[in-house]
């Protein structure tokens, strides 16, 4: 599978992103300067098809990158959770949420199509889980967890395709 993320989503005039009208969700994650560098971007459409871009280091003997770009499954828990944020009015999410920020650390970063609108938010260092504000915060929260948990699935899913 080949596609292009900037038919799925471009960068507006405020520099924000805006997600293509067929898309609910984009997740994007860096790890930083990490020894594996793992970059992985998931890009869920109306229908829930999923695609995913990921890259990372590997270190056999030599420093070389892997890239993939695929299609798969969304866990039905996260189906679930972006169903739920589909139907909230207003959905009430803050631009940025961390406990502190470094250039070179992790970051996650997701852009939600709601209401014809595209919600930036970006996730910087979080040292302690952040305290849900309101319906939307508490969804968001329990979205973050499980993007983790998915993205390191299919990391090590695609670790196993190189051992």
């Amino acid at each position: 599978m080949n596609f292009k993320q900037i038919d799925i989503r471009k960068v507006d005039s405020t520099g924000n992103f805006k997600l293509n009208h067929d898309y609910v969700l984009s997740y994007d994650h860096f790890d930083g300067w990490s020894e594996r560098s793992l970059g992985v971007g998931i890009y869920i459409d109306l229908i829930f098809e999923c695609k995913v871009d990921i890259d990372f280091r590997t270190w056999n003997r030599d420093s070389t990158r892997y890239e993939k770009q695929f299609g798969c499954e969304v866990p039905l828990e996260i189906k679930n959770i972006i169903s739920e944020l589909m139907n909230l009015d207003p959905l009430t999410l803050k631009y940025y949420y961390a406990d502190m920020s470094m250039d070179d650390m992790s970051t996650q970063h997701f852009v939600i199509n709601h209401g014809g609108v595209s919600h930036n938010v970006g996730i910087g260092i979080l040292l302690k889980k952040p305290q849900p504000e309101n319906p939307s915060e508490k969804l968001f929260f329990d979205l973050i967890e499980l993007f983790k948990k998915w993205r390191e699935k299919i990391y090590q899913e695609c670790l196993k395709e190189i051992k």
